[in-house]
């Protein structure tokens, strides 16, 4: 305090160099706060039990339930605060919930039993559901279009009710399915749904696919979709449609795709890549038409973290970094509207993510930027293009936020190429910020 006082003592063109320093500083500040900012800022909350949570579903901002292991179900009436056990009636795992207003759900599950029950009072009373011809233990997901109207996927088959859930008609695919395997439902109406998983294409490869219903084929009411031809040899783990044409599917590769035409049967295109294909899209959530969220997850020094990437404008660019929760794995999330998320996963763990005030929307560089090789072993080359001389700021980070390392590169008219050498990092994802005057830009980049 007595050197600022004493520096404050000089004259005023000494205070102007001051000020300028202390701009200088705050600005360095928020340039910090704006690269750790978060789109969504999580917190955890205390779900009263440690078994694995499968999955969850807000019906709105302040009612849900989440599901897992050995018939667990836990219910929040106050946006998360306290949440509590139900009793479901059922020992079997519960891997998918869906309700359709605050008092009517459904959830399902099972291994050694097929596991289906439904409450009609927001679960102080769920009643198991007898489908006697529902022949597969492992039921994988359900979804409504209204009180009556559902679907289920079975390991490899689809069922459909106009009752409710009380009975079950099983729906067939068109003669060229073989051998199919289902695992995630989009519902669009009462008469059309889209369900992700897999099938054999030729005895040695599996491809993904989405199935879609066509009402007017009956009996073989569920065909494939296009795909694009990059996609092989690969799972659909995840599906959810902003409307009743565009949609968007998760895949165990790392590749979220977008169906875009308003054809039901038209071509699912590759949207967003991430860059190590180890990385599964688990889930996705879409509370309206602009913005969206899925997430996936990766190794940091041993220890799992959950990454979040988010839309606001559909899908047509998705968040450069995302946001990390540390030590948190085989996350589902789920969001009611625009500002409010869940996520659940191991250990009965839930976080609640709420949109981030302090977030900012990162403009683009006015500069070319290529990055080679990438994933690397030790050496990242950074080339960067530009049509003036400029100073631009780099910084490396791990997906924790921490710092690798920093410093500033001076561009000329012409091409000019720097390297970061990551022989002493560990494996796993970072993130290289750049930034100047005119904005700044993430880019993933994988150390193997």
């Amino acid at each position: 305090m007595n050197k600022i006082k004493k520096l404050f003592l000089q004259k005023s063109t000494n205070l102007n160099f001051i000020a300028m320093k202390l701009i200088s500083i705050l600005a360095f500040l928020f340039l910090g706060t704006a690269i750790f900012a978060q789109n969504f800022d999580w917190t955890p909350q205390n779900s009263g039990v440690t078994v694995t949570l499968n999955d969850v579903f807000f019906p709105d901002n302040q009612t849900g339930w989440a599901v897992g292991n050995d018939g667990v179900i836990v219910n929040t009436t106050d946006g998360g605060q306290t949440w509590n056990a139900q009793t479901s009636g059922v020992t079997e795992i519960l891997r998918a919930v869906f309700f359709i207003d605050t008092n009517t759900g459904w959830a399902v599950g099972g291994s050694i039993n097929k596991t289906m029950i439904k409450t009609t009072d927001g679960g102080s009373n769920w009643q198991s559901i007898a489908a006697s011809n529902i022949f597969s233990n492992l039921m994988y997901d359900i979804a409504f279009a209204d009180a009556n109207t559902g679907w289920l996927a079975t390991f490899d088959s689809i069922y459909m009710t106009s009752d409710g859930g009380t009975t079950w008609v099983n729906e067939g695919y068109v003669t060229s399915v073989k051998v199919p395997s289902t695992r995630a439902i989009a519902v669009t109406s009462d008469t059309m749904a889209y369900i992700g998983g897999s099938m054999w294409r030729s005895v040695s490869s599996r491809q993904a696919e989405v199935f879609y219903r066509r009402p007017e084929n009956a009996p073989y009411l569920w065909g494939t979709s296009g795909f694009d031809p990059s996609v092989t040899d690969d799972h659909i783990n995840s599906i959810a449609f902003i409307n009743s044409d565009i949609g968007f599917a998760g895949s165990q590769k790392g590749k979220l795709l977008k169906k875009t035409d308003y054809d039901p049967g038209g071509i699912w295109e590759l949207n967003f890549q991430l860059s190590d294909e180890n990385q599964t899209i688990w889930s996705l959530s879409f509370p309206d038409e602009n913005h969206g969220m899925f997430n996936t997850s990766t190794d940091i020094s041993g220890t799992p973290n959950a990454l979040f990437y988010h839309t606001s404008n559909s899908g047509d660019t998705w968040s450069s970094a995302p946001d990390t929760i540390p030590d948190f794995l085989l996350v589902t999330v789920n969001a009611p509207d625009s500002a409010n998320a869940w996520a659940v996963g191991v250990g009965g763990k839930i976080y609640k993510g709420v949109r981030s005030p302090t977030g900012i929307n990162q403009m683009s560089l006015n500069i070319d930027v290529s990055i080679y090789p990438n994933p690397a072993t030790e050496i990242i080359n950074v080339e960067l293009v530009s049509k003036s001389n400029e100073l631009v700021n780099y910084a490396l980070l791990d997906v924790t936020g921490r710092i690798i390392e920093q410093g500033h590169w001076s561009l000329n008219a012409f091409n000019s190429r720097f390297t970061l050498n990551l022989s002493d990092a560990v494996k796993g994802m970072y993130l290289l910020k750049l930034s100047t005057e005119e904005g700044q830009s993430t880019f993933r980049v994988l150390k193997k």
